[in-house]
């Protein structure tokens, strides 16, 4: 792993203790968000002051415990990267069709069915590989900074589905919180760059107060707060209802899918020479989600996922070390037992929501770009994406009237990531439908047509959705070897062949063998021996190639050029 040039404090790295603390305290602020989606299920189960405070700081109980899950590094459990955790849009749907159907006891009970299908899922994705690309991951993180992008203008011009005008006042509101940030990011260095978000939203939270928008009153309880309090679990319970079990199910998938793509993220900023996803981490990501949502729907709380901000966040601060995420996961604990505190980002205003949102989703769409142009595209491979990508717009865009589809089709048509990732993995299995893994071509003697021969490697190349700088060096090769043979009497058959993680390409001709020296030839032994060009060739054919034997039978020689992917 090759640390990048931007990174301040790596994955493994522990930085100084008011660094750690303060880092916390800024992917704490942003998580702390994604309490809309507790809060929402609090209101339309019509919970009093005192239960939705306790629902706030389970809530908070889950966020603390995921955290550290996700974090940590063990051959069953853990993605070993700084990978926060938040609640999610993606579990909204299948729980309020729950909450409608049986109360909290059956959101809880069928939040602990969609955990287990996520472990169940986990020991399964390296089998599955060849059906979850690169792009595709790179798809989901693009989708969820679209999204996010989304959610930040929402909140932060106070628009609502009552309210479709402008608020001036949160536009001041997240202006001044996004500059703050922007300007912090950009032109700042050390303290400034790593706390940008934390320092933006403060500002955010001062500017709010001055204009009475920031308003705790509204949700403190009756007999007021004390400091410290153990949240109580009376309105917890569990129940289960098998109609409910596909959505759960769906949702869970679309979990994965974001977990998988956020944990790849993770490992492509962490790694400046990143190529594709580690499978062992990601199993490890998603079975910390499966684990962590299991246990919020046992302490009374919704569904969980992987944050796609905080992720964005540590790859914009520069700060990435595993240890923000132990100590993230340490202060929510705290926070569920401190009601002020936790009530105090319960609260937090939506303009300063929204600007927070807006400023890492930049990050995280950029990185789902990177991921995707990574890859050389053919036209199966844009429309996949393409299609893709276009109805995850269409499902914000004609939300309302998507809604109208049957209940158990609602989770996948009633948010946009889910309707984008489920569009992805059914295009994907339909377009591999009519490519070969292994093709080859043949060319006549009598001249070699070189350019016939790049044109057929990068075509399929894209058919592969293959790495392009991987397909650049295959064809290379391929040149090098045909401008060394010559143009033997029985022509050249080049056939390659491909999975997710390996090129092999061989070169078949009747002709002299071609030497693979593994040192260099010495100037001397290439102008002096008849040979010298040869064995030049052979030595950069080596050093081009992950690995390269050539071998004779008869009068025929095979060459193999393999190439790790």
């Amino acid at each position: 792993m090759t640390r990048p040039p931007g990174l301040i404090y790596a994955v493994d790295e522990t930085p100084p203790r008011a660094i750690l603390i303060v880092s916390a305290l800024q992917h704490i602020g942003l998580m702390a968000i994604t309490l809309i989606f507790p809060i929402i299920l609090a209101r339309e189960a019509n919970l009093s002051r005192i239960q939705f405070l306790d629902l706030i700081s389970l809530s908070m109980l889950g966020l603390g415990v995921a955290n550290i899950c996700f974090c940590i590094r063990t051959r069953l459990i853990g993605s070993g990267y700084l990978c926060g955790a938040a609640y999610t849009a993606i579990f909204l749907g299948p729980s309020l069709f729950a909450l409608q159907r049986g109360g909290l006891a059956l959101v809880f009970g069928m939040t602990v069915v969609g955990g287990i299908v996520q472990v169940a899922l986990a020991p399964l994705l390296h089998r599955l590989r060849a059906l979850l690309p690169s792009e595709i991951a790179g798809l989901v993180i693009a989708v969820v900074g679209l999204t996010l992008a989304g959610l930040g203008v929402r909140y932060g011009l106070g628009i609502s589905p009552q309210q479709q005008k402008i608020n001036p006042d949160y536009m001041i509101v997240a202006g001044i919180s996004l500059v703050t940030m922007t300007v912090l990011n950009v032109w700042s260095k050390g303290y400034g760059r790593m706390f940008c978000v934390l320092i933006g939203m403060v500002v955010g939270y001062v500017v709010s107060a001055g204009l009475g928008i920031f308003d705790l009153a509204g949700i403190v309880p009756e007999g007021g707060l004390s400091v410290v309090r153990l949240p109580r679990i009376q309105h917890v319970g569990w129940s289960f209802d098998p109609v409910l079990v596909a959505p759960f199910v769906v949702a869970s998938l679309a979990a994965t899918l974001r977990a998988m793509g956020d944990v790849s993220n993770a490992q492509r900023i962490n790694d400046a020479d990143w190529v594709r996803p580690n499978f062992a981490s990601l199993a490890g990501g998603v079975s910390a989600n499966g684990v962590a949502v299991i246990f919020c729907g046992l302490v009374g709380g919704c569904g969980i996922n992987t944050y796609s901000s905080t992720i964005g966040l540590s790859g914009a601060t520069g700060v990435t070390s595993r240890s923000v995420g132990y100590a993230i996961g340490v202060g929510f604990c705290a926070l569920a037992f401190i009601p002020p505190l936790a009530l105090v980002l319960a609260a937090m205003p939506l303009p300063v929501m929204g600007a927070a949102l807006f400023f890492t989703a930049a990050f995280v769409f950029t990185s789902g770009l990177q991921m995707i142009t990574a890859r050389m595209l053919d036209a199966r491979k844009t429309l996949v994406i393409g299609f893709s990508f276009a109805m995850a717009v269409v499902a914000d865009l004609y939300h309302e009237a998507l809604t109208e589809v049957p209940n158990v089709l609602q989770p996948i048509f009633g948010n946009g990531l889910v309707l984008g990732t489920v569009c992805a993995v059914v295009l994907n299995l339909i377009m591999r439908i009519g490519v070969r893994q292994q093709v080859s071509i043949k060319l006549p003697p009598g001249g070699i047509n070189r350019e016939a021969v790049e044109r057929f490697l990068s075509e399929q190349g894209a058919r592969w959705a293959a790495r392009r700088d991987i397909m650049r060096r295959a064809i290379f090769g391929v040149v090098q070897v045909l401008e060394v043979v010559g143009d033997p009497p029985g022509g050249v058959e080049i056939e390659a062949s491909f999975d997710e993680f390996d090129l092999d390409i061989r070169i078949r001709y009747v002709g002299a063998l071609l030497t693979i020296p593994e040192r260099k030839p010495t100037p001397r032994e290439i102008v002096e021996s008849e040979q010298g060009e040869r064995l030049l060739a052979g030595y950069l054919l080596r050093q081009s190639a992950d690995c390269i034997t050539a071998h004779e039978n008869g009068a025929s020689v095979e060459m193999l050029l393999h190439y790790d992917h």
